[in-house]
């Protein structure tokens, strides 16, 4: 094993630092892009669920309507938000020989 030098360790470092701080960006920049492209309605009923840490019930109970509709509503956002975030996070395929 080669030990580097001080400051190609340090190069190192800085390099993925600012390979994360990208990642953090994208992922920040992702996520308020989604959050836009919701309703009102959705947002208040994530917020409900994992803000506030509501059960299904209790948001329906809250917002007024049946149990099944909050829990359509948060599968029909599931999914909407993992078909966003699949491009950007999707590991790419191995391509066969």
């Amino acid at each position: 094993m080669t030990r580097k030098d001080g400051a190609t360790v340090s190069q190192d470092i800085t390099a993925s630092n600012a390979g994360t701080a990208v990642n953090q960006v994208t992922h920040v920049t992702v996520v308020r892009e989604i959050t836009r492209e919701l309703t009102r309605r959705e947002r208040l009923v994530l917020m409900l669920r994992y803000t506030e840490e509501l059960t299904v019930h209790e948001i329906a109970a809250v917002l007024e309507i049946a149990v099944t509709e909050v829990e359509r509503m948060l599968e029909s956002i599931t999914e909407r938000v993992r078909r966003r975030l699949n491009p950007v996070y999707s590991r790419p395929t191995p391509r066969l020989a």
